[in-house]
């Protein structure tokens, strides 16, 4: 079973939640780790400046008792120009893996997306072998499309990437609000 934590905007307290995802290996894992950027100042600018929401990546805190313990983002990709789709991305800290927290927050970021956007797909690229990843995006109503050989560079070599994605028609229509 999935376990949905609130979402809401990081706040200036949780940013060392952040800090740790930039600079410790363990907190994105092997999937995930691209090497250190580490880049602290240009995340606190940018969160002085929009709070990690914008038109070109916005992030927003996972909660549990009131403490950010993830993240969830989003980015648009044109495929022409006049189409576009959001491109997904979970994580949760160590501690609370093993929960279901990052299916749950798949699935929070599909729906939120497509409550609160004109988008009709949502995208999430998984590095190939990253089974517990690719199950998060299929619990969130993802399928699998197919893969992107040597689409990303990571631990000294290029690696594939499974390309899965949901449609706003995939889904049931929400509930009318009365």
């Amino acid at each position: 079973m999935s376990e949905v934590l609130p979402l809401r905007p990081f706040r200036e307290s949780e940013l060392p939640v952040l800090d740790r995802m930039l600079n410790d290996p363990e907190v994105l894992g092997q999937y995930a780790w691209t090497g250190w950027s580490g880049n602290t100042t240009a995340l606190r600018q940018r969160w002085e400046r929009d709070r990690l929401l914008s038109p070109d990546v916005s992030m927003l805190a996972l909660v549990r008792q009131d403490a950010a313990v993830g993240a969830m983002t989003w980015r648009p990709v044109a495929y022409n120009g006049v189409s576009q789709c959001w491109n997904v991305g979970v994580f949760v800290l160590p501690e609370e893996r093993g929960r279901g927290v990052m299916a749950g927050a798949s699935r929070a970021v599909v729906d939120y997306l497509f409550a609160h956007t004109q988008a009709h797909r949502i995208e999430a690229h998984v590095e190939a072998g990253n089974i517990a990843a690719r199950r998060c995006a299929e619990r969130a109503g993802m399928v699998h499309e197919g893969t992107a050989r040597g689409a990303a560079w990571r631990g000294g070599g290029w690696r594939d990437l499974d390309v899965l994605a949901v449609l706003r028609s995939d889904l049931p229509p929400p509930a009318a609000d009365d």
